[in-house]
């Protein structure tokens, strides 16, 4: 028989896998023809009780079930065991799918003789930050307003809930982190954190217009003993490194030969400058929580996500959505050299979600507000330089590289390295600009733009000047240059 779309392979486990990678060992005769063994026509997923979630393939070995190999999947961290066919185990399957144009399928079925698994390691979360714990901040003063810096900083936010703790007759009591004081009272055991400065503040007394003193936030009592239960310490955007560049263990740990990170690391965002604070401040005054102009909807997102490289707040446009507005979310992607792999550019669902919920409280009755990432148009440069007679021909072309990837980049591109601008065209002369900047180039020979496919690579024709819409942002999908004497 000849496989067919969603003709399925069933591999039932002894038990559930969750978040592990699992090595499926085949024995396999040479039956299941036509395919391209580097590219089947396949896809392995895991069942979680509700559907079939993807595994990722780390590697297959078979050619497509067509020879004796290895299959290596990661098992996603929603695996269950389940009841199919009346049979109890953690399931995968490997799936036919429709082929691409151009993608060769099966003419015969494979035929598997025998198969084996275990798991050979798992896939566990790691953060760029360090623990502090039971850290003693001071004694209090037993006034409004105290303030007690930590021993190290910046702090990480969005971890685990940071407590403050007081001591007091019956022990050490509990003050629970705030963002403000605004609607704190006399009673709350309430403080504000603030994580680049590293200081923890207590509520301030304010004198009221008619002369009475009001206290926002509980103050402690004179010489109680102030401490942080618990905070994490590093971060920032210098975290945010490249695959595969995390494979040191800081110290051993039984059974773990070796680590690696098998995505680049992202939401590590640099604390606020003066002049971003200058930008925010009026702003916060103006909004109080309501999403009224398109700044108000991108700080309100920014405030929702704040490990987000970048938010643009756009009109919906026509049709269905036409009145509504789009915010348009860029994670903070890592990278070492410029380059960028397209899905690093997709923002986790969890991500939009947590986005879309905190403005649904915020915008205005009627207003349809879509939370996604934006439209990314590839753009792919060749060149041809003519080198200085002191450069090195080979340095000055990974020079070259390296320019272009960084100057259209949507991230830390642009002409201010901030990031491409939104709907911002680009034009060939900025091409030659780039190039001939490079203290090796003698001459840009040659400089051509192409629009090109963000996924798949395909290229356009060569053009004068890029369009992008006032949704989108460029991706640099390859570059080539060619200099004289490499």
């Amino acid at each position: 028989k000849v496989p067919k779309p969603d003709d399925v392979l069933l591999v039932g486990l002894s038990e559930a896998i969750p978040s592990c990678a699992v090595t499926l060992r085949f024995r396999c005769d040479i039956e299941g023809v036509g395919v391209d063994p580097e590219n089947p026509p396949l896809v392995w997923e895991a069942w979680d009780g509700y559907a079939w979630s993807a595994c990722e393939v780390d590697r297959d070995g078979t050619g497509g079930l067509n020879r004796d190999g290895d299959v290596v999947l990661h098992v996603p961290k929603s695996h269950t065991v389940s009841v199919i066919q009346q049979q109890r185990a953690g399931w995968l399957r490997a799936r036919v799918l429709k082929p691409e144009p151009d993608q060769p399928t099966y003419s015969a079925s494979p035929i598997i003789k025998g198969l084996s698994a275990f798991t050979i390691g798992g896939t566990a979360e790691a953060v760029n930050a360090e623990l502090v714990e039971n850290e003693l901040l001071g004694v209090s003063e037993g006034v409004p307003g105290q303030r007690f810096p930590l021993k190290h900083r910046p702090v990480v936010p969005g971890g685990a809930a940071n407590i403050l703790e007081v001591s007091g007759i019956e022990g050490w009591q509990e003050w629970k982190q705030a963002q403000h004081f605004v609607d704190s009272t006399a009673d709350d055991r309430h403080f504000v954190l603030d994580a680049v400065s590293g200081e923890v503040q207590l509520g301030p007394g304010v004198r009221e217009p008619d002369g009475a003193f009001r206290n926002y936030g509980a103050v402690p009592s004179k010489g109680s003993r102030v401490r942080l239960r618990s905070y994490l310490i590093g971060g920032g955007q210098k975290g945010n490194v490249a695959r595969n560049t995390i494979t040191v263990l800081k110290s051993s740990i039984p059974y773990v030969s070796r680590v690696q990170n098998r995505r680049a690391a992202e939401g590590g965002v640099d604390g606020e400058d003066i002049e971003a604070a200058k930008v925010r401040g009026p702003i916060v005054l103006r909004t109080r929580d309501r999403a009224v102009t398109m700044e108000d909807y991108e700080h309100l997102a920014r405030e929702a996500a704040p490990e987000v490289a970048r938010v643009r707040c756009v009109t919906a446009g026509d049709g269905a959505d036409a009145g509504g507005v789009r915010i348009l979310v860029v994670p903070a992607a890592g990278s070492n050299d410029g380059r960028l792999r397209f899905e690093q550019l997709v923002p986790a669902e969890e991500t939009l979600q947590r986005i879309a919920r905190r403005l649904e409280d915020s915008r205005v009755i009627g207003t349809r507000v879509l939370v996604e990432p934006p439209v990314y148009r590839g753009v792919t440069v060749v060149a041809k330089l003519r080198p200085r007679a002191t450069a090195n021909p080979s340095r000055l072309q990974a020079e070259a590289l390296d320019a272009l990837f960084h100057y259209f980049h949507p991230i830390i591109g642009g002409p201010d390295r901030t990031g491409w601008p939104f709907g911002r065209p680009v034009h060939v002369g900025e091409v030659y600009s780039v190039l001939q900047g490079l203290r090796g180039t003698e001459l840009v020979e040659d400089a051509r733009l192409f629009g090109a496919d963000p996924v798949t690579g395909q290229r356009g024709q060569a053009v004068q000047r890029l369009v992008i819409e006032p949704h989108a942002l460029v991706y640099s999908y390859e570059h080539q240059v060619l200099v004289e004497g490499t």
